[in-house]
């Protein structure tokens, strides 16, 4: 569950990451980083689109600069994973909706801009 969210930080399970992060049901991986800086690519979320996985949530940071490629919302729609992007603090708030809901979600946090 994340438990909070400001500009450069989000606290997930009582552990607070000041890196952006990638997160799988209540598995972080922390340190994330993108070849392209505000565009995310399938290819960097790959590993935390399990079989499982229902709800991808994308949190494009504080003022919404993170893009995803456009190959991504092809690609999750096909396999029947719903994609919600939105700037990072409402972004938290749908990812735990989902969780509490008993959903698989993966999700991908932007932390700054």
């Amino acid at each position: 569950m994340i438990d909070s969210y400001s500009f450069g930080s989000i606290t997930v399970n009582g552990v607070t990451y000041r890196s952006d992060i990638k997160i799988l049901n209540d598995l972080v991986i922390p340190n994330w980083w993108r070849a392209a800086g505000h565009k995310v690519t399938l290819s960097e979320i790959s590993d935390i689109l399990t079989d499982d996985v229902e709800v991808c949530v994308i949190g494009q940071g504080a003022s919404g600069l993170m893009q995803p490629a456009a190959d991504i919302a092809a690609a999750l729609n096909e396999r029947n994973i719903l994609l919600i992007v939105q700037r990072s603090d409402p972004a938290t708030k749908t990812y735990n909706e989902h969780l509490r809901a008993g959903r698989c979600v993966a999700a991908a946090f932007h932390l700054t801009c």
